[in-house]
């Protein structure tokens, strides 16, 4: 290992970091001084810039978030390549990275800290509960591609690491006022109080209120727009027990309003509660550096269809606990040995007393090995015993409680080679397997039956496995200071589950249920330039090509179903930016074309088809003037191109403009 490597590993004698990222133990800032830019912990728990991690990542600093021009998470992630993001109204998106993108996506692992926000009942990510405001984001990690073994449990398609200011090492104290068009008044204030040396408390909380979009809705979806709110709060504190030992807590809370997309091509009024406490110890001893965490989250949904008054209600909780060891076996080998144990249960009114639920045992290891001082190669691997169950009410239908008594064992591996050839030259060759599980919808905490009909989930669904090779190249141009990556990708996806791909008719009626719709593979390309001009000026490009292909049973539903990644795909993004500094100003312009596709519509209440999506462009900017040393006033803007403009198959964008001033305090 090098010098650097070493010097780094005596700054953060603190730095184990489980699999998604303890974040909170590591001093970020010392590590970015020490190798000069933004720098990982997250995938191997050593301290490593980009092109040293055994996985395709890309870093989104805080100052990147800052002249982003956007509000929120799915619009700083709009910018990046290789990442799919569909704007289904004003405050509701999804993100999917490699393609493979639809309404509730399942496939990518969202973490703050280390802590999912995964809704493991539907099995998305419900961007506006996150408890974290823009201005507490001291970096962004973005992984393509499957890394269960690294981050943990349904990282298939990517994963989205959010890491936030410590309390204890950083000095975030920000207010934040945004207004401007469709309604918008936005206030958020984080501030950071330090407690002698050894200890920090950090607080967030954040409002926001706005109209969506006035565009045209389908005639089904009308009356959901009542106004969009959110607000949350957030607190973190972090203590130095002495020099070897390090406490982090955190609790959540955040709610949310808004319109959104469904899995029916359908939009409803949704109504979000999302609570969460985190504990975690971290500990430097003889036998490595340990690291134990326990965390908690609570999740509310309540799902209001067009003017109805009556919500459908979800209610989900996930507790995990994880235990981890990080040990230098010599200078060159690092062992990672990790145990996860994970209970989640989900009920509703749907069915009263009911719950459908699982735990599972979660043993695993990494092996990270420095072959020579340029060439490196870690395995990761991961096995998951799933135990599933049922208990209360059950309608009469096809199962009993019993038949949720199933067990499931799953292996998930990421292999990486990284070789520096030279100082300007890296390559980087994996291979990875991910496991997704079914969510609890499609495990059967969705089950509705009456005469003649049931509709719901089952709980003989198997996991959707998916297979990654990929090699990259990534080049520093120092004559241009420009950076240069370039990687290919060969990716499968077996039994891929869908709500509703099943059809059955029996001398007991007709079933709608869960089930295995067939198989898809994807090849697709990231090219990517980054580098700097004159004095102040940056820019960027980038260039992903798609071709996915599926290989669906033709007796699956699905019109039902509503999956079709073939057709709603995009086969070519491209993404550009140019950013200018001097003295007080900033400004900043982010372009992006998309190729056409095809999206869901809703034709009935179970059934949709797919209808065209032209080919677009659209323009995000922001220009910023500091006032003084602490304020800076902006106006920045999304979509300020073509208004209103058809992005997907749901009801058309429209530009967004809106003013900020950020006081730094």
């Amino acid at each position: 290992m090098n010098s650097k490597f070493l010097a780094a590993a005596s700054l953060v004698a603190l730095a184990a970091v489980a699999s998604g990222a303890g974040a909170q133990t590591i001093d970020y800032g010392s590590l970015e001084q020490l190798f000069g830019e933004a720098v990982t912990t997250s995938a191997t728990g050593s301290p490593q810039k980009v092109t040293e991690a055994p996985a395709d990542m890309e870093i989104i600093t805080a100052d990147d978030i800052r002249r982003s021009g956007s509000r929120d998470i799915p619009g700083v992630l709009q910018h990046v390549a290789g990442i799919n993001v569909m704007r289904w109204a004003i405050d509701d998106a999804d993100v999917g990275v490699q393609g493979y993108d639809q309404a509730d996506s399942p496939r990518l692992l969202v973490l703050i800290d280390g802590r999912q926000v995964y809704a493991d009942f539907f099995g998305f990510t419900p961007w506006s509960t996150l408890p974290v405001e823009l201005s507490e984001i001291r970096q962004i990690e973005v992984v393509r591609g499957p890394n269960s073994a690294l981050f943990g449990f349904n990282a298939v398609g990517g994963v989205i690491n959010i890491v936030t200011y410590s309390p204890l090492y950083d000095n975030a104290n920000t207010v934040t006022l945004l207004g401007g068009t469709q309604g918008l008044a936005e206030g958020s204030a984080v501030g950071t109080v330090k407690i002698g040396d050894n200890a920090g408390l950090r607080i967030g909380v954040g409002g926001r209120s706005n109209d969506d979009f006035s565009t045209p809705q389908l005639a089904a979806s009308l009356g959901t727009r009542r106004g969009d709110n959110r607000g949350e709060i957030n607190v973190a504190a972090t203590v130095r027990l002495n020099d070897k030992v390090q406490v982090n807590v955190e609790a959540t809370h955040s709610e949310a309003d808004e319109v959104a997309q469904t899995l029916l091509a359908l939009q409803d009024y949704e109504r979000y509660g999302t609570d969460s406490l985190k504990g975690q110890v971290s500990a430097d001893t003889p036998v490595g550096l340990i690291q134990a965490t326990v965390y908690s989250n609570w999740f509310k949904l309540l799902s209001f269809t067009g003017t109805g008054t009556t919500p459908t209600v979800n209610l989900n909780q996930v507790t995990v606990v994880q235990l981890q060891d990080l040990y230098k076996l010599d200078s060159d080998l690092t062992l990672r040995a990790a145990f996860e144990y994970r209970h989640n249960t989900a009920t509703g009114n749907q069915t009263p007393g009911a719950h459908v639920f699982y735990d599972v045992l979660s043993p695993s290891a990494m092996l990270d090995w420095k072959v020579t001082p340029d060439l490196s190669f870690t395995n990761a691997l991961r096995v998951d015993d799933l135990q599933l169950g049922r208990d209360g009410f059950i309608a009469p239908g096809p199962f009993t409680n019993a038949s949720w008594n199933q067990t499931t064992i799953e292996p998930s591996f990421n292999s990486g080679l990284v070789w520096h050839a030279d100082d300007v030259d890296a390559f980087r060759l994996t291979a990875a397997r991910g496991v997704q599980v079914p969510n609890l919808v499609e495990f059967g905490a969705l089950n509705t039956s009456e005469p003649g009909l049931f509709v719901g989930g089952v709980p003989t669904l198997s996991p959707t496995i998916v297979m990654n090779y990929e090699f990259g190249w990534d080049r520093q141009i120092p004559a241009f200071d420009t950076q240069v990556r370039v990687s290919a990708f060969h990716q499968t996806t077996d039994n891929i589950n869908a709500l509703f791909g099943k059809e059955t008719i029996s001398a007991a009626g007709f079933s709608l249920i869960s089930g295995s719709i067939g198989s898809s593979e994807a090849d697709g390309l990231l090219l990517e330039f980054k580098g700097k001009f004159l004095q102040n000026g940056r820019w960027g490009f980038s260039y992903t090509p798609e071709v996915v292909t599926d290989h669906f049973d033709p007796t699956a539903d699905l019109a039902g179903a509503g999956t079709d990644f073939q057709h709603t795909t995009p086969n070519h993004i491209v993404r550009a930016n140019i950013g200018w500094s001097a003295g007080p100003w900033e400004a900043d312009l982010f372009g992006q074309y998309q190729s056409s596709t095809f999206g869901f519509v809703s034709t009935s209440a179970i059934t949709e088809a797919l209808t065209p999506v032209h080919d677009w462009t659209s323009l995000d900017a922001r220009v910023a003037y500091k006032v003084t040393d602490w304020a800076t006033l902006a106006i920045q803007g999304q979509n300020i191109g073509q208004s209103p403009q058809q992005q997907t198959s749901g009801p058309k964008v429209e530009r967004t403009v809106f003013g900020s001033l950020t006081v730094n305090f």
